[in-house]
């Protein structure tokens, strides 16, 4: 039997000397053939791999990665600020040094404004520790030194609705021996610190509240405006404080220490000094500021009227060197937080404290409009100095639609003043010449309303001044336009005798008023009312000076405002201001009286109004508007309170009327 030939065998015979003989070439390629791929009668010896577990795993290991990515992305640059202030917490400590504000002054650089110490405690909520139990002994002893709510604190540490990194207000103002106290356990109250927070103190109380302002607590609202501000932080809310918060806030300093595991100092990595706020010099008189609350005050007593409100300013410059509004209320009940209970007391009395009169309140004018009413008349030709006006005490004015109904327009004096020129008209006040120029009759065409209210809008009625104090009214100058949309009614006449004479619709601001006043007897100038007069830096330099600002110009000729001046000082020497004044002022004055009805119907008294400026003639010094409300005449009660300011006021500097 021939023996079976093994297929994987090499082609060729080994002899009996063991020597390799070679075969044949088709032996070698048979062998060749057995050991390459199969053919198609051959069984396969691999097959073909199955891809899905590779593309699942591929799947799980891409999808780990792209997690990974994402967390060290959440972690080193969304959350990288956060991370590292919780790293750094563990071993050091940062302090803030609280920046005082700036001290704010008089023009005779008497402090109005000062900072005192006050004790806050304050918490970061990431520092406290995540031990429940821990958690409680710390808050149940930080309430026990200082006082405050356990749950508050609780509530704080939560972090749910703050900034976690930063520091939150405990409780303000904790007196000295507790600070003292807290300050001595503060080591073992991690999270929680004692902060040294100047705040304001404001030793004229409530003189210049509308002046000044107040500071308090930042809210919500005021961390999306201003995102570089604390929590803990203090923010002008009005006033000076608020409109210059920016020069007077300054920048806090900071105090990088390295702590040991017990949280005990071992070195100072860095520290910062805190940079405190600029000073202001405010324009203001001190002096004449407390002489004319002190009058008008009086007044209110006599009277027994409980609102009033002054100013007084420089025509030539537009320095605001006094600024009343009554009743007032005292800056230090904010300095250190008010209560609920005596700021629901503020907000509900009736005669708002909190409302600064002198710049946002808007009142009917009365006379002391008639000066702009001349003013304009005689530069639009509508009269001469020597126009002329019976007053009889009425004017009656037929309705155009029905000649049958009459309307009749009274005077102040029943009987009627007479033969009246313009200087005689404003020194006696006469309503019938004012309504005859404004609105036309008899021989006098008059301005009519659109010029008229041109002329207003000229002197600065119906928009801001521009002063530097947040609150401002814009006031009303009505128009036929106005009158129709607000009411649906047409313009009258007797709409145009109404604004003529300070009535009606018309409203402005005594801020208002002393503007226009001033454009009268400067030449024209509208100035720009203003409060700061200089920045001063902590090393004693001035950085910033405010310059006078004119913002219009009254396009009457000089002479023609030499007439209104003139028949402003005859209401002093022989009009309706005669004799009570001028005796006691060492300067010769010239005024206007103003007495505004407000409703009639009411039984309510009018207003009582009254501006004039010293000394009379080319080197006016001062313009000051007075206004009672509801107090009754002009010449009555505002007048008095403008009279005896004056007089204190040449007479407290023998150099002023010079």
């Amino acid at each position: 039997m021939a023996k079976a030939k093994p297929r994987f065998s090499y082609a060729g015979t080994i002899g009996s000397k063991h020597q390799v003989r070679p075969g044949t070439t088709g032996e070698h390629e048979r062998w060749a053939d057995a050991i390459l791929p199969a053919d198609a009668e051959a069984a396969p010896i691999e097959t073909e791999t199955n891809r899905r577990p590779l593309v699942a795993l591929g799947s799980v290991v891409g999808i780990a990665m792209i997690v990974l990515v994402a967390q060290l992305f959440r972690l080193q640059v969304l959350g990288g600020n956060r991370n590292l202030g919780l790293a750094d917490g563990n071993r050091i400590n940062q302090t803030i040094t609280r920046a005082p504000r700036g001290v704010i002054y008089d023009r005779d650089h008497n402090p109005l404004v000062l900072n005192v110490a006050s004790f806050d405690v304050t918490i970061t909520p990431e520092l406290v520790p995540k031990d429940s139990s821990d958690r409680q002994r710390i808050f149940s002893r930080v309430a026990q030194i200082t006082g405050a709510n356990t749950q508050t604190i609780t509530d704080l540490a939560s972090g749910t609705k703050v900034n976690p990194l930063q520091p939150q207000l405990v409780i303000a103002g904790i007196d000295r021996d507790k600070a003292l106290l807290f300050d001595q356990e503060s080591n073992n109250l991690p999270g929680f610190s004692l902060d040294v927070n100047p705040v304001r103190s404001y030793p004229t109380g409530s003189l210049l509240s509308d002046v000044l302002g107040y500071t308090g607590r930042v809210s919500a609202n005021d961390l999306k405006a201003h995102p570089d501000y604390l929590p803990t932080d203090y923010i002008g809310e009005t006033g000076i404080e608020s409109q210059y918060d920016n020069l007077l806030r300054g920048i806090d300093g900071t105090q990088q220490t390295e702590v040991d595991s017990a949280r005990q100092p071992i070195k100072v990595l860095a520290s910062t000094p805190a940079v405190p706020g600029s000073n202001l010099v405010l324009t203001i008189d001190s002096g004449l500021q407390q002489e004319l609350t002190n009058n008008l005050s009086a007044q209110l007593t006599k009277t027994g009227a409980t609102e009033a409100a002054g100013i007084a300013i420089n025509p030539n410059t537009g320095e605001v060197l006094a600024l009343v509004s009554l009743p007032s209320y005292d800056s230090n009940q904010f300095a250190h937080g008010i209560s609920q209970a005596n700021y629901l007391q503020l907000v509900n009395n009736a005669a708002q404290p909190l409302y600064n009169k002198a710049i946002s309140g808007a009142y009917p004018t009365g006379s002391i409009i008639k000066p702009l009413v001349a003013s304009g008349a005689l530069q639009s030709g509508t009269i001469t100095p020597a126009t002329t006006v019976d007053d009889k005490g009425f004017i009656q004015l037929p309705n155009p639609y029905n000649p049958k109904v009459v309307y009749t327009y009274r005077s102040w004096e029943p009987g009627g003043l007479g033969v009246l020129d313009l200087e005689q008209a404003i020194a006696q006040s006469s309503d019938i010449y004012f309504y005859s120029v404004g609105g036309g009759f008899g021989n006098v065409v008059g301005l009519g309303v659109n010029r008229l209210t041109d002329w207003y809008n000229k002197f600065g009625l119906g928009k801001k001044t521009g002063i530097d104090l947040p609150g401002e009214t814009t006031g009303r100058v009505p128009t036929p336009a106005w009158k129709q949309k607000t009411y649906q009614q047409p313009w009258y006449v007797g709409d145009t005798f109404n604004i003529s004479v300070g009535q009606g619709d018309l409203l402005a601001s005594p801020l208002q008023m002393a503007v226009a006043l001033s454009s009268i007897i400067n030449g024209g100038n509208v100035m720009k009312p203003f409060l700061l007069k200089q920045v001063v830096n902590n090393a004693g330099q001035v950085t910033q000076t405010t310059k006078p600002d004119v913002v219009a110009k009254v396009p009457v000729s000089p002479t023609n405002f030499q007439v209104v001046q003139a028949g402003m000082r005859m209401m002093i020497t022989s009009g309706t201001g005669c004799c009570y004044i001028q005796q006691y002022i060492s300067v010769p004055v010239a005024a206007k009286t103003g007495t505004a009805e407000t409703d009639p119907g009411s039984g309510r008294k009018p207003d009582s109004w009254f501006e004039a400026y010293a000394p009379y003639g080319p080197n006016p010094q001062i313009v000051m508007v007075a206004l009672v409300v509801n107090g009754g005449e002009g010449a009555d009660f505002a007048g008095p309170a403008v009279r005896d300011t004056l007089a204190w006021y040449f007479s407290s500097d023998p150099n002023r009327g010079q």
